[in-house]
C-alpha cells in the first residue's frame, strides 16, 4: 500500500480501540503513586551523580524500601544505557575539575622598592604571599580531588549504591527478537506513534526509548499494575507539552497501556517529584535541583558530543600552529564532518526544551563562529591548492575564532 494511502487511516493504528478512549476511568496521582509499580529512566539512574553523600544514602533508603514491597524495576535496556553514559557524568566532573585548574587567576608580583617604607606596601606584599600560599593549596587538593576520580574504575558512590541495593530480581527484559523489534519500530515512526519518535534522527540508540517502554508493557501486563515510570526526559514523545512546559503525559501511551492491560494506568513522573512524594525534605529537594545541570540527561546528545570532538580538533590545529611556520596551515578532516553534525543537530535537540532559552544563545554563537570557521578554513584550502596567493590574514583569523570557540565552549560546559 503505497505511504500515501497508508496515512489515509494513520488515527485507526494510533488508537485502534475507540471504546478505550472514553471508557477508561480517570486516577488521581496519590491513589496511582501508593499502590503502583515504579520503572527506573536511565536519566534517574545517573542524576545522583550531581548530589552529595546524604542525598545518595536518601535515595538508596527509598529504592530499597520500594524493593522491599516488590515496587521497584529497572529495564534491562536501562542499565546498559547507564553503563554507556556512567563515563560520560565521571569525564564531565573530571573536566569541570580540570577546568578550575586552568581558570586559577595568578597574583601579579607588585614591585616597588621606593614604597618599601610604607606599612600598607608592607601589608600588600604580605596580603600576596598569602593568597599565593592559599592558592597553592586550593591546586594541590584540586589535584587530590582528580587523582581520587581517577581511582573511581566501577566503585564510585553512585554504583556502588547501586551495587548495594539492587539486584537481578528488579531487571526486566523483552523476549523479542531485534528483527521483530526494528520492524515494529519502524512501523511506530512512520505513524508517529510515541516513543521513540522524537529520536530516530539519532545515529546511535534511537530504538532505545522504544524498548524501555516494551519492557514497561510487558511488566504491566504480567503483574496487572498501574505503573509511574521515572524519568527527566521531557522530550515531546514522553511528555504532552504547553508554552515548551511539560503538561502530562501523552495520551497514546496512556492510552496505549490502558488496552495492552486491560484497565490500568501509566504515568511518567519527574525524578524530583518522585523523591518530593516519598518524603525528601524540601531542603534536601532544593539542594538537589540546584545541582542538576539543565543538559544533564543529554549524554548522547549528537550536538553535544559533536561539539567536544571540535573542540579537540581547533586544541590541535592550535599546537601545530605554534609548532610551525606553515603559513597555509588549515584544520583537516573530520573537522568539517563533525560541525555539519553539530549545525544539523543542535536545533532540533534542544530547540524544545524549557531550559534552552538560558542556554541557546551559547548554541547559537557555536552555530556563528563554526560557520565563520568553516568558510575561513575553506577559503585557506582553496588558495593553497590554487597556490596564488598568501592567507596570511585569513590564518590570523582562523586561529583568533579557534581560541574563541574554545574560550565560549568552557564557559558553557562550566554552566552546565
Amino acid at each position: 500500500m503505497p505511504k500515501e494511502d497508508k496515512n489515509l487511516f494513520i488515527y485507526r493504528r494510533i488508537f485502534p480501540d475507540v471504546k478505550s478512549i472514553f471508557n477508561r476511568k480517570e486516577k488521581k496521582i496519590d491513589d496511582i503513586f501508593s499502590n503502583a509499580l515504579f520503572v527506573l529512566d536511565t536519566n534517574s539512574l545517573l542524576a545522583p551523580f550531581n548530589t552529595g553523600k546524604e542525598n545518595i544514602e536518601e535515595i538508596r533508603k527509598i529504592y530499597q524500601r520500594l524493593i522491599d514491597e516488590n515496587r521497584l524495576f529497572i529495564p534491562e535496556h536501562v542499565i546498559t544505557e547507564f553503563a554507556k553514559n556512567r563515563s560520560s557524568k565521571i569525564s564531565e566532573l573530571y573536566t569541570q575539575i580540570d577546568n578550575y585548574l586552568s581558570q586559577i587567576p595568578t597574583v601579579p608580583n607588585f614591585e616597588y622598592p621606593i614604597l618599601g617604607e610604607l606599612e600598607s606596601y608592607k601589608e600588600v606584599k604580605a596580603i600576596r604571599n598569602k593568597m599565593l600560599g592559599n592558592i597553592k593549596e586550593y591546586k594541590e587538593q584540586l589535584k587530590e580531588l582528580k587523582s581520587g576520580i581517577t581511582n573511581w574504575n566501577w566503585s564510585d558512590p553512585v554504583t556502588s549504591m547501586y551495587q548495594k541495593t539492587f539486584s537481578e530480581e528488579i531487571v526486566i527484559n523483552i523476549e523479542d527478537n531485534n528483527d521483530v523489534l526494528v520492524e515494529e519500530f519502524n512501523s511506530r515512526i512512520e505513524d508517529e506513534i510515541p516513543p521513540g519518535n522524537k529520536d530516530k534522527s539519532k545515529n546511535n540508540n534511537a530504538i532505545g526509548d522504544f524498548i524501555i517502554w516494551k519492557t514497561i508493557l510487558e511488566l504491566g501486563k504480567e503483574e496487572n499494575r498501574d505503573i509511574i515510570f521515572i524519568s527527566n526526559d521531557e522530550k515531546n514523545d514522553w511528555l504532552l507539552k504547553g508554552n515548551k512546559k511539560s503538561i502530562s503525559t501523552k495520551f497514546e501511551l496512556v492510552d496505549e497501556y490502558y488496552r495492552i492491560t486491560e484497565g490500568n494506568h501509566f504515568i511518567s513522573m519527574t525524578f524530583t517529584n518522585f523523591l518530593e512524594k516519598q518524603g525528601l525534605e524540601a531542603e534536601t529537594l532544593s539542594d538537589f535541583d540546584r545541582v542538576l545541570g539543565p543538559f544533564i540527561f543529554h549524554s548522547d546528545s549528537i550536538a553535544l558530543d559533536s561539539l567536544k570532538k571540535i573542540e579537540d580538533l581547533l586544541h590541535d590545529f592550535l599546537l601545530e600552529a605554534e609548532d610551525t611556520d606553515d603559513e597555509e596551515l588549515y584544520i583537516r578532516s573530520p573537522f568539517d564532518e563533525f560541525c555539519i553534525r553539530y549545525l544539523e543537530n543542535y536545533r532540533k535537540e534542544f530547540i524544545d526544551k524549557e531550559e534552552s532559552s538560558t542556554y541557546f544563545k551559547y548554541l547559537n554563537l557555536f552555530d556563528e563562529i563554526l560557520n565563520q570557521i568553516l568558510s575561513l578554513n575553506g577559503q585557506i584550502m582553496h588558495e593553497n591548492y590554487r597556490m596564488k596567493r598568501s592567507t596570511k590574514i585569513e590564518q590570523i583569523q582562523l586561529r583568533a575564532l579557534a581560541k574563541k570557540f574554545i574560550l565560549k565552549h568552557n564557559l558553557f560546559m562550566n554552566l552546565r
